[in-house]
């Protein structure tokens, strides 16, 4: 949760930190997209080797190392002289991100019970929200007290996360799923013991039996049935992302800009408040997660996203205020209710454990590259075609989302994960 919960933090600090800063270094709106993209692009590439990483050497390999970088990409964007080097900052911040996504919803897979999988992976969607809200308060408090200086501590202010969060993780065992398909039969009874030492050894040897699973070559992936699960994973995260995070990053200059608030302080606290009503939504999903099922709330989630969008650009084109608010209020809720916790569970629930972490970097690093388009594209769109355009577009691509989780789901609900591998063409 505190891994999860340092990610949501650094993604979204430089939403409020954009607001003094583009003042002081009087950005241009491209600037500002370039700086927003680097962080997602650091994502992208972390999310793409770690996955890969993380089936070969273990899950436990890269929970250190991550941390240092977390630590290191905070210190280069608080000391920063220019915008390069802000952005290269910025850049090992988001690789950071990208290694710690498909590393912590695999700890989490793994480690979990079937029966309560669901609301381990609503937990840590949580705690990236608690992240994101964390940061809005931050971010409005050291406006009020430092002015236009406050965008180096608020980027710098991830490093006290970190060193809780390499405390924390110093001592977690390795899986015993991984180390039992890596043929490591007495370490995985050793960590199998060291997360549950009130088994016996007859239990621990059962559970371990259990295991067990099919072994498939990645190439396997583009095959049916499991091409299905693989769409399943890659696509709706996509526009997910297209979606969600361009919002995230913009909304505040956005709410500025439309003069809809009267300074950057409140710009923070909507975003604030928002943020808020997604965690509320994860709140109301987290007992429905392991009843209802993954696909439901996904299902719901994108058409409630859609709605909010929608009510959200009618009210930006009558000029209504309450409209704007009904509408972001809509769409943070629906967000949270669904994709922001059943998009990730299923982009490692639904795959074999050799290639877990593999598939679970993989969709999010795609998932990365919706977020750079809209990073570029968002401030591009909004000055050349209107806002309002921008937004119907948004809940066009949720609609789409929606219709793809729809066409290609495959229900994880209440499953072993291995149970999941041996049934590769089973449906939702």
């Amino acid at each position: 949760m505190l891994g999860m919960f340092l990610d949501g933090f650094d993604l979204s600090i430089i939403a409020v930190a954009l607001l003094p800063l583009t003042l002081q270094w009087h950005l241009q709106d491209s600037q500002s997209g370039q700086l927003m993209a680097m962080v997602l692009l650091g994502s992208f590439v972390g999310a793409l080797l770690g996955g890969v990483f993380i089936d070969r050497h273990g899950r436990r390999r890269l929970l250190i190392p991550n941390v240092l970088l977390y630590g290191l990409g905070a210190l280069w964007s608080a000391l920063s002289p220019d915008l390069l080097a802000l952005e290269w900052g910025r850049f090992l911040t988001g690789l950071a991100v990208g290694l710690d996504y498909p590393l912590v919803a695999t700890i989490v897979a793994e480690y979990s019970a079937a029966a309560v999988r669901g609301k381990g992976f609503a937990w840590i969607n949580l705690a990236w929200f608690g992240g994101a809200i964390a940061s809005s308060l931050l971010g409005w408090g050291m406006l009020a007290v430092l002015g236009t200086d406050s965008w180096r501590w608020m980027l710098g202010s991830a490093l006290l996360p970190t060193l809780l969060l390499g405390w924390l993780r110093k001592d977690l065992p390795e899986s015993p799923r991984w180390l039992w398909r890596q043929g490591k039969r007495a370490q995985a009874d050793q960590a199998l013991q060291e997360l549950h030492p009130a088994l016996t050894a007859t239990a621990r040897s059962q559970i371990l039996e259990g295991f067990t699973g099919v072994r498939i070559p990645g190439t396997a992936l583009l095959l049916r049935p499991w091409r299905r699960r693989l769409l399943l994973a890659l696509l709706p995260w996509f526009l997910l992302d297209m979606v969600s995070l361009g919002i995230a990053l913009y909304l505040p200059l956005v709410l500025r800009s439309q003069g809809w608030v009267e300074n950057d302080g409140q710009a923070a606290l909507v975003n604030g408040a928002l943020l808020v009503l997604s965690a509320l939504g994860i709140l109301w999903a987290l007992p429905r997660l392991d009843r209802l099922g993954r696909l439901p709330l996904q299902l719901w989630g994108f058409a409630g996203m859609a709605l909010g969008l929608f009510l959200f650009a009618l009210g930006a084109d009558w000029q209504s205020l309450l409209a704007v608010y009904v509408g972001a209020a809509v769409y943070a809720i629906a967000l949270g209710v669904g994709p922001a916790v059943t998009i990730i569970a299923l982009a490692v629930e639904l795959f074999p454990t050799p290639l877990r972490a593999t598939v679970g970097g993989l969709a999010t690093a795609i998932s990365r590259l919706g977020a750079v388009v809209s990073a570029l594209l968002f401030p591009i769109l909004d000055r050349s075609f209107g806002l309002v355009l921008v937004l119907c577009l948004a809940a066009a691509l949720a609609l789409i989302a929606g219709g793809i989780s729809w066409r290609f789901g495959v229900e994880a609900r209440g499953r072993e994960l291995e149970d999941l591998e041996s049934l590769p063409g089973s449906g939702g």
